[in-house]
């Protein structure tokens, strides 16, 4: 598939390398990770059909924990997601074994590790995206079901559109977390919607991002359903693809 994050579930792997690492480790870090680790993973994980890799470039103006390096393995069905969560539950001597990396990689931190389930898909794009934005959020904890349904529908059919349509994002997927391995406290969002840009749009948006003023004629976006309306945002990122 040419579309970016079509397959209905994928795992997430997030971490940090140290901020004063010497350039020429960090590109040899990335090297690795593309070249070497990343099709070790898709080859020893039954169901895992592609990786492809971010660096984060425009972190939540709120502050928080996000990690630099994004690696996004998607999955081709539930089987895939169950069988990597009881590898990974069961004993050592049971999970892969892969190739030790350069010194830095020694040194990454995990942030994350999650896998998410699609939820819906709006919209098509012939190629992977140059960047994506990625929101991760959670209902209120008294959300009973026909809160949370409305909270989808509108979620889906109303303000995924209007933020592609500002964005002028060429497609969205929202995911809701299927298993949450690592992620930094107070909690893992419950679910996750990406918006896919090509270049022109990654520099509108950064643009729109740094002012302190809507554009002219940029109408405020629909409020929706009590469930909507007391959401928690836990974190806006931006990422690029990394090419190797």
């Amino acid at each position: 598939m040419s579309q970016a994050f079509a397959y209905p579930f994928m795992y997430w792997v997030g971490m940090t390398t140290p901020a004063d690492a010497d350039p020429a480790a960090v590109e040899e870090f990335s090297k690795f990770y593309s070249t070497v680790h990343v099709p070790e993973v898709l080859a020893n994980n039954p169901g895992f059909v592609r990786g492809t890799r971010y660096e984060l470039v425009q972190p939540d103006p709120r502050g928080g924990v996000a990690p630099r390096w994004l690696a996004v393995y998607e999955m081709d069905g539930e089987a895939a997601a169950r069988t990597y969560a009881a590898r990974n539950d069961g004993p050592p001597e049971g999970r892969p074994k892969y190739t030790r990396g350069p010194a830095l990689w020694a040194q990454a931190q995990s942030i994350w590790r999650m896998i998410w389930q699609q939820v819906s898909a709006t919209g098509t794009a012939s190629q992977l995206p140059h960047s994506i934005f990625m929101v991760g959020m959670n209902v209120p904890s008294d959300t009973d079901d026909a809160a949370l349904a409305a909270f989808n529908t509108f979620y889906t059919h109303t303000h995924v559109p209007e933020v592609m349509e500002r964005g002028r994002y060429a497609r969205s997927t929202r995911f809701a977390l299927h298993r949450a391995f690592r992620h930094p406290q107070p909690r893992c969002p419950r679910f996750c919607a990406i918006y896919e840009a090509d270049a022109a749009s990654t520099q509108a948006n950064q643009e729109r991002r740094g002012r302190s003023t809507p554009l002219p004629g940029e109408t405020p976006l629909s409020s929706g359903p009590p469930a909507w309306e007391r959401h928690d945002t836990l974190w806006r990122l931006v990422y690029r693809r990394i090419d190797f």
